[in-house]
């Protein structure tokens, strides 16, 4: 096929996806990327960091992305870490290397990561899921069930929520106990840091947290890298654990659980960072979080009850979810829902503006009404 039909096929299929730039996609943690970043992704597509002796240059903008997410985290440049494809993969790695360092069970609320499922699945792991007390891990649970080499599983922004399970004190049982704790802060290691700056809350989440091991932080959410582009950083170095020879490759071993890692994304990671910076991450928070405001005002003006939120991420309580979901979905509006909340779950990304929002809430009143 010529060039021309092949772009006409294309742009057919194209047009049947949710695409960011409309606004209309309220339940995914992503957004568009500026132009320059995706510059960046398609000028190293060929990078593979599985084979990183080919790539120095690769190299160090990943060394480069990982001290961003170590500042982030709180913890030092000696610290370790790299750049997945995205959160699943570094709860995968993070429980595989606790595993092969000898601890054995997984301990986790019902709101954490699905991905968290699929690591004990692979690795065999016993699961014991520990109740949870308004949407955080309960630490008389924790408690009187962690015991020694458990691995403890704390999340920094709930998906369905965006809560922040007790750490701090997460951390107190787990030292006690000999307890790996691993911190999955996939969505709210990009926004916690800056609430704190701007006066929202102060709360640690990071390696300023005594027995906190590990943690995952994704670019490809709040940092507006691309896809893919998740991030586990460790305050030892964990992926000896993991690591197994590889002869035929310059670094003559592989420590991350994927073999080529298309690492176009970690150039793109790193242009994100050089183009927003520090303080173009806090505006941008800032302005997700007043948005966030407007719509729980908004909607509380409709009559919709709202959970309360601590982060951009807002649930609107309505009577049959599942079906208001699809109605949406049939006027262009793409949002997710918590069943065991009875809610809709609005994540307020950085395309989500108060015109979008007006707009949404008109067309869920008439759904609502109808209903």
């Amino acid at each position: 096929m010529n060039t021309e039909d092949i772009e006409r096929i294309l742009e057919r299929y194209y047009s049947m996806d949710y695409h960011y730039e409309s606004g209309r996609v309220l339940g995914s943690m992503y957004t568009a990327v500026p132009d320059i970043v995706l510059k960046a992704f398609l000028k190293f597509y060929q990078s593979n960091l599985g084979n990183p002796g080919l790539y120095p240059g690769t190299v160090e903008m990943e060394r480069s992305v990982i001290g961003f997410l170590l500042k982030l985290a709180s913890g030092k440049e000696s610290y370790y870490g790299h750049i997945l494809s995205g959160g699943t993969e570094a709860n995968i790695t993070a429980l595989w290397a606790a595993r092969n360092m000898g601890y054995r069970r997984v301990l986790m609320t019902g709101d954490a990561h699905f991905s968290l499922l699929k690591a004990a699945n692979i690795l065999n792991m016993p699961v014991k899921y520990i109740e949870m007390k308004n949407g955080v891990m309960d630490i008389n649970a924790l408690e009187k069930n962690c015991r020694e080499k458990d691995i403890v599983v704390a999340t920094a922004g709930t998906t369905s929520l965006g809560y922040i399970d007790p750490i701090e004190k997460i951390s107190e049982i787990c030292a006690d106990k000999n307890a790996y704790l691993h911190v999955d802060a996939a969505f709210g290691g990009f926004v916690i840091p800056f609430l704190r700056e701007l006066g929202y809350l102060n709360t640690k989440f990071g390696f300023d947290v005594p027995a906190v091991r590990s943690i995952t932080i994704d670019p490809h959410k709040m940092g507006l890298a691309p896809y893919p582009a998740g991030g586990l950083v460790a305050r030892e170095n964990i992926f000896k654990h993991i690591s197994v020879p590889a002869p035929y490759l310059t670094s003559g071993e592989s420590e991350t659980l994927l073999g080529t890692r298309q690492s176009g994304s970690v150039a793109a990671a790193y242009v994100a960072i050089l183009y927003f910076g520090w303080n173009g991450y806090k505006d941008m928070v800032n302005e997700c979080m007043n948005n966030s405001e407007y719509l729980k005002k908004r909607a509380e003006e409709e009559g919709f009850e709202t959970e309360p939120f601590v982060m951009n991420i807002v649930n609107l309580r309505v009577s049959n979810t599942e079906h208001v979901k699809n109605e949406l979905f049939k006027l262009g509006w793409a949002v997710s829902t918590n069943p065991s909340y009875g809610t809709l779950r609005i994540v307020v990304m950085p395309h989500v503006k108060p015109e979008i929002i007006d707009s949404f809430l008109i067309d869920l009143k008439k759904i609502v009404r109808r209903l």
